[in-house]
């Protein structure tokens, strides 16, 4: 008798990248029957007061530019995995990433969407277990449902390769429901691993105190009076502070970046404009404008 599996769908906003042909000017290249190459790889930042953070994925489909409707067509790229990947997100934290897709042959051509196909029929598939021991299933919205909207597609031209980052950034795409459920929400951000660094340092002890819930949010451009999860200019990614008081935050795209410490981090709500800064209750320091290239570290101190 065969078994029924229930698909829950992150729908993921593709930044607009070109699978470029490898091997300059070859005419082979030009050959829109030769497949692309695509490769994934799934990364985290932290949550507070979380052990672990399961999701099983099954499969990931790319959704061709121009058909309509939500539903599956014949026109989609489905990528089912013989075996199901059960990963524990907050293993892949600094840096640290997971192989989700390795080198995988896909069409040629133009692609609107992808979304991963996560496991949350049975029981303990998808789930957060705390630092208490306590443990909830993570309810996963499907793909019609709100979540970060799709940016572009990405066009993948025959011969071309793309090795593409998912950063999950827990701290906001987990939220407590009112009854005391827990749901993952696509905030993932993706990332072009062709180009990219990272903002490191040192946060200097005494700005938060021993037993505060340190943070760091990482804004694009320059940011005077930056703003906590949930407001319109929210933060690009967060990260954490270790033990030792350092701090790294990779898979970042060339360009201006502003960061910033908040010692309240366990009381900023994603679903929620909460926090103001200069409050108190808000920011410790923030940067100038940092300017983050390709394969290099960006170093800031907090002080």
């Amino acid at each position: 008798m065969k078994s029924t599996k229930t698909l829950s769908y992150l729908s993921i906003p593709v930044m607009a990248l070109t699978l470029s042909a490898c091997g300059g000017d070859n005419s082979d290249s030009n050959d829109t029957d030769a497949p692309a190459r695509l490769s994934v790889g799934v990364t985290d930042a932290p949550v507070d007061d979380a052990s672990n953070v399961y999701v099983e994925f099954s499969g990931v489909t790319l959704i061709r530019a121009g058909r309509d409707g939500d539903q599956e067509n014949d026109d989609d790229v489905v990528i089912r995995f013989t075996e199901n990947h059960r990963i524990d997100l907050l293993a892949y934290q600094q840096g640290e990433s997971y192989d989700l897709i390795d080198d995988e042959e896909i069409p040629a051509g133009e692609y609107a969407q992808m979304r991963l196909m996560v496991e949350t029929d049975k029981l303990n598939d998808t789930v957060i277990i705390f630092n208490d021991g306590s443990s909830h299933e993570l309810s996963v919205p499907s793909g019609d449902q709100t979540g970060l909207k799709l940016v572009s597609g990405f066009t993948a031209t025959a011969g071309g390769e793309l090795s593409l980052m998912l950063d999950f950034d827990l701290r906001k795409g987990i939220v407590e429901t009112g009854n005391g459920d827990y749901k993952l929400k696509p905030t993932i951000r993706v990332i072009d691993t062709a180009e990219y660094g990272e903002i490191e340092g040192t946060v200097a002890q005494g700005l938060c105190a021993a037993d505060d819930s340190m943070a760091i949010y990482v804004y694009q451009g320059e940011v005077s009076e930056p703003e906590d999860l949930g407001a319109d200019a929210e933060p690009l990614a967060t990260g954490s502070v270790a033990t030792d008081l350092t701090y790294e935050i990779s898979y970042l795209t060339p360009g201006s970046y502003t960061v910033a410490l908040t010692c309240q981090a366990d009381l900023d709500d994603p679903e929620n404009d909460d926090i103001e800064f200069g409050s108190g209750q808000g920011f410790a320091d923030v940067s100038g404008p940092l300017t983050v290239t390709d394969d290099a570290d960006t170093e800031y101190n907090f002080r």
